[in-house]
């Protein structure tokens, strides 16, 4: 790169969104933010789900991961789950889908223990199971098993 182009990058009149620095820096993160995003739903905010993708990539992500949430002071950081019967129809349906596909939440899916959630100071509303599904445990307490990659 040549100069010009060097201090019109570094020029404090230009500004970078945060998600394509995150883009550029780690793909398959934001990917998978993205993915978790979709199917958790609209009560997932991107910073958290974000947060959460680097905690379940790696638990010793949790001094960045501390760095980059926000507490809010009047609400105590954990999982928090929601209530089914507040659900519109279509979510109902969307979320007894993916339950009937995938067996789990996303939330367990991911694998992030409701410790880590805590201690990283993030706020996640996990899923209400329908009335007539068996319980499962909402908050993983463990990571899962390693896959056989046979």
């Amino acid at each position: 790169m040549n100069g010009r182009q060097e201090r019109s990058e570094k020029s404090p009149g230009r500004s970078v969104s945060l998600t394509t620095v995150r883009w550029l820096l780690a793909p398959r993160w934001q990917w998978r933010t993205h993915r978790l995003r979709a199917a958790h739903g609209p009560t997932l905010a991107y910073e958290v789900a974000w947060c959460l993708i680097a905690l379940a990539d790696d638990a010793d992500n949790l001094p960045y991961v501390r760095r980059r949430t926000r507490p809010v002071p009047s609400v105590p950081p954990g999982v928090m789950v929601d209530v089914w019967a507040q659900l519109d129809l279509a979510e109902q349906q969307r979320r007894r889908a993916w339950l009937t596909r995938h067996g789990r939440t996303p939330l367990h899916m991911l694998g992030v223990p409701e410790e880590l959630i805590e201690l990283a100071g993030l706020r996640v509303t996990e899923w209400a199971l329908p009335p007539d599904v068996p319980s499962i445990s909402l908050v993983v307490q463990q990571r899962p098993r390693p896959r056989k990659t046979d």
